[in-house]
């Protein structure tokens, strides 16, 4: 993965790969990342998988990706579109230069899993 200077993951062709094959191998992973802007996020990526029982609300669908942002939010990403920054921001409850690189963490990943 990539790392800044004080051994966080930051965003970078690295880190997308790395967390694309953990979650083929392992379905889940969690990282320490920051946005270099000085937010700090412990992130759980999980694999989509089969769902239990019938009703499942917000439009998530079993082969999502699922983020969940511990003390924040978490959300089912669809991964054949680009998600968008706003989007990003309002599922997962974070703004600004943090939703900007957030997105292109999550939309890294999901290019890399769609390889």
């Amino acid at each position: 993965m990539n790392y800044d200077e004080y051994g966080e993951v930051i965003n970078g062709a690295s880190t997308f790969v790395t967390i694309a094959d953990q979650l083929r191998e392992f379905e889940h992973l969690m990282i320490g990342w920051t946005d270099e802007a000085g937010t700090h996020f412990d992130i759980l990526f999980a694999n989509g998988s089969e769902f239990e029982g019938a009703n499942h609300q917000g439009g998530i669908r079993p082969n999502d990706l699922f983020i969940s942002i511990m003390r924040l939010g978490a959300f089912g990403f669809k991964r054949d579109v680009e998600l968008h920054p706003d989007y990003v921001a309002e599922k997962l409850g974070c703004g600004g230069i943090t939703a900007k690189k957030l997105s292109e963490l999550i939309n890294g990943v999901i290019a890399e899993l769609n390889k």
